[in-house]
């Protein structure tokens, strides 16, 4: 059964998509853009719960009928999208990036992206400017909720009718509240998982089952239309990637879109004429086309560019994803959405044999790690099963479930006991390697131990924390573990300083801003990242010093603030030099850690700690060398790979050599 079309719902479409690719695109104007997908979630809860409770009524519901309406609706653009992004990440990719796409081919087949890209979301994962399926989460959080909708909805019918909205209500409150508790536990599990998106689409079903009702006049629905409208717009302009998303934050923008969809059944309401505009209403027509597309052709053109868009670039790719898009919603789109093309049989067989096609292309990508012999693909990026060797995952703080105590690696080449600890946040193991090479050949041993996000600072913690367990339980831990080892005299201090000073990412690095918290709350209400920092470190160094150890600091790691491997195969592929094009130089280097430094170069004075700098070896020429000779000496955008310990091992030979002949 069809709904009566309304304009001012594909124009709402049209809000929505282009708050979303404006965001994508990266103008910061519309940093909230992401709102757009809650909105989309609300009138796809609405439109399809008002058809399934029609068809209910009317003893017309059939399931076969109703996933047929999803196929064409949602697999041929799919498909589409899906070829264009197998032939491009073909050419473009190299190995280690093709087999994750591959994977992330499987899991949108399967309509389990949402769960593949939340796995992703932790350290060392491709950032998302190379997952060009990234953006799919949202159907297949979509797909997941009517799997399960329509039945419910025909059950309730059955057995509870006169009850429908309560119980709906309830569920949508609970998986409200859901999002509430999770999104301060575990932002990026409340983001992509369907559960705690429910509410979203059952916000606009109850909508659709007339949970307002109707008859407050048409003023009423006029001012209640352009207060709807207010409160999906709003956020567009004011929220922020670091706002915390969803929960609370996603209540504005879905209300909103329920207030419009209500206001704009009434004729009248100034909110569906503004929204009935033409222009919007073609947009909100080819929304769905234009959501699929968006995304890997922005990715791919900074890809490709390795550098950010200009305005003029970026006004030229908007145009391309709206002719792309409305092709896509021509040819593809429109034809397959008619009962007259294809029958129930024939759109069924089709899905499935598209289907089969993305699985085996996924799967064969995937199993073959990424055909690093494609004809003129060099393995230009980074050698995983080295890296993984070198990773130290063991003495991960974080892979141990509920840990009492430390797991440390051994590091060095002496068979004598250790004598050394590196201790910090995911900067200890990227110098593993080097460390490893110059303390064995000078017969020094020692030990490794780190902790994602937990830089070794004594009772300080980062808000918000990405570890499996609290920072300053960690650090505890460790000097536990060196009050049981006395023979341990040196430790070694390897954490991503300035991030934790500056309170800022760097570039194009993605990721929520981290700032610093006292747990002893000796630091005022007001102070500043750095101000704690200090904190912290004084409290590090002089109590490793009253326990008789000496204290070694790595200073900051020049950031490249892009993905070094993706950006120097690309680079080798077109014929340029990366170096050229995000290396940055050596004066950018010492602006971004100029308060990191004179921190380090003042506690050197006023403890006797000795500095060593990374950075003296890596920025030569007047830059800070992003790779040498075509290899990544880094694994992503600020941690190095073994390729890149292994050439600064040379820093830490006068540290080893002075400890061998203490020794003796």
């Amino acid at each position: 059964m069809k709904l009566n079309y309304r304009e001012d719902i594909d124009g709402l479409r049209a809000i929505s998509v282009l708050a979303v690719v404006l965001n994508h695109a990266g103008i910061g104007l519309f940093a909230g853009g992401y709102i757009g997908v809650d909105v989309f979630f609300v009138i796809s809860g609405y439109l399809i719960t008002s058809i399934i409770a029609r068809e209910i009524q009317s003893n017309e519901f059939s399931l076969i009928k109703f996933y047929e309406r999803r196929i064409r609706r949602i697999l041929p653009a799919l498909f589409g999208l899906v070829a264009f992004t197998v032939l491009v990440c073909t050419v473009i990719y190299g190995a280690e990036k093709f087999k994750t796409f591959g994977k992330s081919l499987i899991a949108t087949t399967l309509f389990a992206s949402n769960f593949n890209f939340w796995k992703e979301s932790g350290y060392f994962d491709a950032p998302s400017q190379l997952k060009p399926l990234l953006h799919t989460w949202s159907l297949a959080v979509e797909e997941q909720f009517y799997i399960f909708f329509p039945l419910f909805m025909a059950l309730l019918y059955r057995v509870v009718r006169e009850r429908a909205r309560v119980i709906l209500l309830m569920t949508a409150l609970l998986s409200f509240g859901g999002s509430i508790y999770l999104v301060s536990k575990d932002p990026s599990a409340a983001f992509y998982l369907a559960p705690t998106r429910a509410w979203e689409l059952l916000a606009g079903g109850l909508l659709a089952l007339n949970l307002i009702p109707q008859g407050f006049g048409r003023k009423y629905n006029g001012i209640v239309g352009l207060a709807g409208l207010a409160m999906v717009l709003i956020p567009v302009f004011q929220y922020t990637e670091n706002t915390l998303f969803p929960g609370v934050s996603a209540l504005p923008p879905v209300l909103g879109a329920m207030l419009i969809i209500f206001s704009g059944q009434e004729n009248g309401s100034p909110a569906r004429q503004l929204l009935s505009f033409p222009p919007l209403v073609f947009i909100g027509k080819i929304s769905y086309s234009l959501y699929l597309w968006h995304w890997p052709m922005i990715i791919f053109t900074k890809y490709y560019l390795i550098r950010p868009v200009t305005p003029i670039e970026l006004g030229i790719l908007l145009v391309a994803i709206i002719v792309v898009s409305t092709l896509s919603w021509r040819f593809i789109e429109s034809p397959f959405r008619s009962r007259q093309f294809l029958s129930t049989r024939q759109i069924y067989a089709v899905a499935a044999s598209g289907m089969a096609l993305m699985l085996l292309a996924g799967g064969s990508i995937y199993y073959f790690k990424g055909f690093p012999k494609r004809p003129g693909v060099e393995y230009l990026a980074i050698d995983t099963k080295k890296e993984e060797i070198w990773l130290y995952k063991g003495c991960n703080v974080n892979q141990t479930d509920n840990p009492n105590e430390i797991t440390p690696c051994r590091i060095g080449g002496s068979p004598q006991p250790p004598s050394f600890l590196v201790w910090g946040d995911s900067h200890t193991p990227t110098y593993g390697k080097a460390i490893h090479s110059s303390a064995a050949q000078y017969g020094v041993s020692g030990i490794l131990t780190f902790a994602n996000g937990c830089p070794s600072l004594l009772n300080v913690d980062p808000i918000p924390q990405s570890t499996e367990i609290p920072c300053g339980n960690y650090n505890q831990m460790v000097l536990a573990y060196l009050r049981q080892h006395p023979e341990i005299n040196t430790v070694i201090l390897a954490s991503r300083w300035t991030i934790r000073i500056e309170s800022t990412r760097y570039k194009q690095e993605e990721g929520v801003i981290i700032r610093l918290t006292d747990t002893l709350n000796q630091a005022p209400k007001t102070a500043s990242s750095e101000y704690i920092f200090k904190l912290g470190l004084t409290r590090t160094i002089t109590t490793l010093q009253e326990m008789g150890r000496d204290v070694i600091i790595i200073a900051p790691l020049p950031e490249i603030g892009y993905d070094v491997p993706s950006a120097t195969f690309i680079a080798s592929r077109t014929g340029r030099d990366v170096n050229q094009i995000i290396a940055p130089s050596q004066e950018e280097y010492l602006k971004r850690n100029r308060r990191a430094l004179e921190i380090l170069e003042d506690y050197k004075k006023k403890y006797g700690i000795q500095v060593i700098e990374p950075w003296k070896a890596l920025c030569q020429g007047g830059y800070c060398r992003a790779a040498v000779d075509g290899i990544p000496l880094y694994r992503d955008d600020d941690h190095l790979s073994v390729f890149g310990s292994e050439y600064i091992s040379s820093i830490f030979d006068s540290l080893f050599e002075s400890m061998n002949q203490a020794s003796k």
